[in-house]
């Protein structure tokens, strides 16, 4: 079998090396990422953070003087499950974006004449591996 002078095992490699601590970086800037959201009309807000965290939660006086325990139980509930909501949208447009960006930069190594329909292809699915391309 001939030797593709087009595919440079070492440099995907090295590129693959480099995406990953991208990627590492990249998730510890995401677990800086907040959203909030406000549910009840604006009578209970809730935080949370790139790691799914609630940070903070905010109850609206009036609801608390009216003393319906389970409306505020009820509220607090929805408030932090919109927060994840919007979390979730970040943290997936941000990944998508990365993972655009990754792999458009591999697009001209293996790529040689005779590389085959399925070389990058297969190279994306290798570097997902390295990646830890599962959901968590």
């Amino acid at each position: 079998m001939a030797q593709n002078p087009g595919f440079n095992l070492g440099e995907i490699l090295q590129q693959a090396q480099a995406i990953q601590q991208s990627f590492e970086a990249n998730k510890e800037k995401l677990k800086q990422e907040t959203a909030t959201a406000t549910v009840g009309g604006g009578m209970v807000t809730a935080t949370v953070n790139g790691e799914k965290e609630v940070t903070e939660v905010k109850i609206a006086k009036e609801l608390v003087e009216e003393g319906d325990v389970s409306a505020i139980e009820d509220l607090v509930v929805s408030a932090v499950n919109a927060a994840n909501v919007e979390i979730d949208k970040k943290i997936n447009a941000n990944m998508a974006a990365f993972a655009g960006n990754a792999l458009g930069g591999l697009a001209g190594l293996g790529g040689g004449a005779g590389a085959g329909a399925g070389g990058l292809g297969d190279l994306a699915g290798m570097l997902g591996g390295l990646l830890g391309g599962g959901k968590k």
